[in-house]
């Protein structure tokens, strides 16, 4: 089996590292923070000029949200998956009294109560440049049902 790099148009830092790797039927999903495309090469260009990060733009709670799930669905459906699959997902929040704001969101990731994977959340001492929110997921791909036999 081969490790594979999953692209799926979710905006990179240009950190030493990759956002999705599949393995076999198994996913990676390293943490995802809340970066859309315009602060990403922000980060970049500063990052080649060896200056400072950018300070991270005041976005609410619940749009930094859904950044991240969203980035997060499109990586595991660009690997041939869905968020159903996911058997292990880890939350960092900035601020453990968001919580429920976070759940209610990220249920509507999945399509039922059954499909939720298993999950830690915890505060995180600090975030990516500060914000509110990193997630993180593996998973796996489904196979195809197998073919019966014409009889």
């Amino acid at each position: 089996m081969e490790k594979r790099i999953i692209k799926a148009g979710v905006p990179e830092t240009g950190g030493p590292f990759n956002l999705c790797v599949r393995h076999g039927d198994m996913l990676y999903v390293s943490g995802l923070p809340p970066f859309e495309e315009d602060y990403c090469a922000q980060l970049r260009a500063a990052r080649a000029r060896g200056e400072p990060p950018p300070p991270f733009p005041d976005l609410p709670f619940e749009r930094q949200v859904r950044i991240v799930m969203d980035h997060l669905k499109a990586l595991v459906e660009a690997a041939g998956s869905n968020m159903d699959c996911l058997l292990k997902v880890i939350v960092w929040l900035k601020d453990q009294r968001q919580q429920e704001a976070f759940d209610r969101i990220y249920r509507g990731y999945f399509s039922s109560a059954e499909a939720l994977p298993t999950r830690t959340r915890m505060q995180a001492g600090r975030t990516p440049m500060d914000c509110a929110l990193e997630v993180e997921a593996i998973g796996y791909v489904p196979q195809p049902p197998a073919a019966t036999p014409a009889a």
